[in-house]
């Protein structure tokens, strides 16, 4: 990391405490009144200046991180990436029947990247982690976090694949 920059990790409080310093939702890093976060989708910075992410984050969510623990981060891509064993429905979840795939969402300054692993045994985006979380959807389906070794095992059991969460 440049120690032409201060790293920040933004970590704002919220309902179910998703995130904290420790595996915050973003990175960002500045050089005076110059910010750059780094992009959860191609892992990579970005001037604000040059996106549709005009502003960094309100300074209270903003938690300063030392150039090494930023470095830390940027290197563990799968800190970032929320991953769950994805069951049709509650109901179907109660009755003991197993998962039948695995979601994840990244949440990067720019864009907000949920998928589900397919069939087709691709990641693609997809609504389910939103319908899950969204108190209006009427049949959501029902989740289960898991890491991201669970999820790589689940998806060994489930479709024979390995490397699936690999970023």
């Amino acid at each position: 990391m440049s120690e032409n920059y201060e790293y920040f990790v933004e970590a704002a409080p919220t309902v179910d405490d998703q995130y904290t310093v420790e595996r915050p939702s973003s990175m960002w890093r500045s050089a005076g009144e110059q910010w750059e976060y780094l992009s959860l989708i191609d892992w990579s910075w970005h001037n604000v200046k040059d996106t549709n992410v005009k502003y960094a984050p309100a300074r209270e969510a903003l938690h300063p991180v030392t150039a090494e623990r930023a470095a830390e981060l940027v290197g563990d891509r799968q800190g970032w990436v929320r991953y769950w064993a994805y069951h049709t429905n509650e109901r179907t979840w109660r009755a003991g029947n197993g998962p039948t795939t695995v979601v994840r969402r990244r949440r990067s300054p720019e864009d907000l990247l949920d998928e589900t692993f397919m069939r087709n045994d691709v990641w693609e985006r997809d609504s389910a982690v939103f319908e899950f979380f969204d108190a209006r959807a009427s049949n959501p389906p029902h989740l289960i976090e898991i890491s991201p070794d669970e999820a790589e095992q689940l998806l060994q059991e489930l479709r024979g694949v390995t490397g699936a969460t690999e970023l």
